[in-house]
């Protein structure tokens, strides 16, 4: 393990999914355990006892387990270093399934050599998230060199296997939260983000999140060196879109096929603001930059405060409602091509982005 005194600390592993798992569950161990805490917190908070919420997550393992037998070892194996159990290591990849974690956050984007400046894909996010999320699950970049698979870097919590990130093969996912239009139990988000980031071309990227028993709903944007897609998805239905130039999403679905069956006046949220504005922010900015685009302009338009707090540059300011501030927890730029992503440790505005890449 190494840090970056300017970002955040790097853990990097080589071997067999059991090896990689055991090692990096060991080292995080502390951080697991705080973080298991945490959402065991949230639960009770909301009516969820443990041993409900352990129950809750056994019903997954066998989805898990049937879509992607080396991520569950590899989750196993967590359990095992961490001293901790199996099902909450499940927990933890379930927590973008769990209601208690209904916020409105991330913004993402794609643009194509067509209208970046050195005619190179270029793709990234803000990482938005509740301000108690932030300060209870600790962020790390994973670097991971598993036998015989494309080795992967990645921003994620400790516990969970990957958040978003690139692969050796070009391969990058990016990814924002949209209304749950339905749930079930399946294969959690986290984990089809994990299968995704093992695959070496850009059709079997799509295939792994087509082929999943999907749990969730959820918007990925995936990328190689060329081609950049928006996937939106229930665990019915897929909308797969390609551009010859740019992408980007906020929190609200935009494709024909699930637009009409999401309420933007759901209680409790403000999808019926700020995702509006910060996927129309995207646009503009992005149409701004038209052949201009590069990483620090990137970097630039992720740090954009229109719409302030609320804005694609997210700040966790008290609020005259009772919703939770939601918080920039971290900001990238990732750049197939190079193999390497930019990463910000909180709102892009305040800190400076660090470079990880690839062997």
């Amino acid at each position: 393990m190494s840090t970056n005194n300017k970002g955040l600390s790097i853990y990097k592993y080589t071997g067999s999914h059991e090896e990689i798992g055991y090692a990096y569950g060991k080292a995080e161990s502390e951080a697991i355990h705080h973080y298991i805490n945490f959402l065991y917190e949230i639960f009770e908070k909301g009516g969820t006892t443990r041993e409900v919420s352990l129950q809750h997550a056994r019903k997954y393992i066998p989805y898990i387990e049937n879509y992607s037998p080396s991520i569950a070892m590899e989750m196993k194996s967590i359990a095992k270093g961490a001293g901790c159990k199996y099902e909450e290591i499940v927990m933890i990849h379930l927590h973008e399934e769990r209601q208690s974690f209904m916020t409105d956050g991330c913004t993402a984007f794609a643009a194509t050599s067509n209208v970046t400046r050195d005619k190179e894909v270029l793709s990234g996010q803000t990482w938005d998230i509740s301000y108690s999320l932030c300060k209870n699950a600790q962020s790390i970049i994973l670097n991971l060199n598993r036998e015989n698979e494309p080795e992967v870097i990645c921003y994620t919590y400790a516990g969970m296997i990957s958040g978003a990130g690139i692969n050796s093969h070009g391969i990058t996912l990016n990814w924002n939260s949209v209304p749950r239009l339905e749930l079930q139990v399946g294969v959690p988000t986290y984990i089809i983000i994990a299968e995704v980031l093992r695959q070496e071309t850009i059709g079997q990227a799509i295939k792994a999140v087509l082929d999943a028993d999907r749990a969730g709903c959820f918007n990925f944007v995936i990328t190689d060196e060329t081609e950049i897609y928006n996937i939106e998805a229930t665990p019915e239905d897929v909308d797969v879109q390609s551009s010859e130039k740019m992408v980007y999403h906020a929190n609200h679905f935009v494709s024909d096929k699930f637009a009409e069956s999401q309420d933007l006046n759901h209680a409790g949220s403000r999808y019926n603001g700020s995702s509006i504005v910060r996927h129309n922010r995207m646009k503009r900015l992005l149409k701004e930059s038209w052949g201009k685009i590069t990483v620090p302009s990137c970097q630039e338009i992720l740090s954009d405060h229109i719409n302030y707090p609320d804005s694609i540059c997210r700040h966790p300011l008290s609020r005259d409602d009772d919703l939770e501030p939601i918080v920039t927890c971290a900001s990238w730029v990732m750049a197939p091509s190079q193999r390497k992503m930019w990463v910000s440790n909180g709102p892009a505005c305040e800190n400076g982005f660090v470079e990880y890449g690839l062997n």
